[in-house]
């Protein structure tokens, strides 16, 4: 993991960098302090959402076009569990109600009321999100910087906070993939600064727009929010980050 405060710094200025470890700290004292953040046993978020479809242009000179959601995002960051429901508009007008339920390296997608298990691919989809909030992604460089994700971090110079992460992939269509994850509009939340505005931009075009119109921390949370049926558990793979073979 690296990282770097922002705005760049110029070339005399270079002697005064901080260590990297000193800039997560920064941060995470920003938020609310060390103790606070690690006082995060989960989230409730409500939120709405633009998501680009970046390379399913009508033509090459097309406008990505967009899915609109509105929803809500419950995280169990002790238990690794999440519960996503939302309401979705695709670019056709059809709307989806889509409940999804991350627990246990496996997950199920129910849309429309018909469950179905999620892919590996796409249950370690989520598990990433997951670890790469501001709030755990800062605890894991501080306890673990050699962790399980490789990423360049920025902090806002003035206030301290994370501002943006960046990481390099290797993708079967775009070749070099790089996606710069912005965050913005800090808030308090119950005693912590989280995010009110995310945006991510693959190879400089905007593929995600979400805004945050409530945060609640330490939400109760119970087994059942994040239950999977026998019947689906059953069928579903647990968690894998290797994509799959192209051709």
């Amino acid at each position: 993991m690296t990282v770097l405060a922002v705005p760049l710094l110029v070339l005399s200025t270079l002697a005064q960098t901080p260590a990297p470890r000193d800039l997560v700290a920064r941060a995470v004292t920003a938020m609310g302090g060390e103790t606070a953040v690690r006082g995060l046993r989960g989230s409730a978020i409500d939120f709405y959402q633009a998501m680009f479809a970046l390379g399913q242009e009508e033509t090459p000179a097309s406008p990505a076009r967009a899915n609109l959601t509105v929803g809500r995002q419950v995280t169990d960051y002790a238990g690794d569990r999440m519960l996503i429901t939302t309401e979705g508009r695709n670019p056709t007008g059809a709307v989806n109600k889509v409940r999804r339920v991350i627990a246990g390296s496996i997950g199920m997608t129910e849309t429309n009321g018909v469950p179905a298990p999620d892919n590996p691919g796409q249950v370690a989809t989520l598990e990433r999100f997951m670890r790469r909030t501001p709030e755990r992604l800062l605890l894991t460089a501080l306890d673990n910087p050699a962790g399980a994700d490789t990423l360049d971090l920025y902090f806002d110079r003035r206030t301290g906070l994370l501002v943006l992460t960046e990481t390099l992939t290797d993708d079967p269509i775009l070749g070099d993939r790089v996606t710069r994850t912005a965050f913005t509009r800090w808030q308090d939340a119950g005693g912590v600064l989280l995010w009110r505005q995310l945006d991510v931009e693959v190879n400089n075009r905007l593929q995600n727009h979400s805004v945050a119109t409530a945060i609640s921390t330490n939400p109760a949370l119970s087994d059942s929010m994040f239950a999977i049926p026998d019947s689906i558990a059953a069928r579903a793979q647990r968690s894998d980050a290797t994509p799959p073979p192209v051709g």
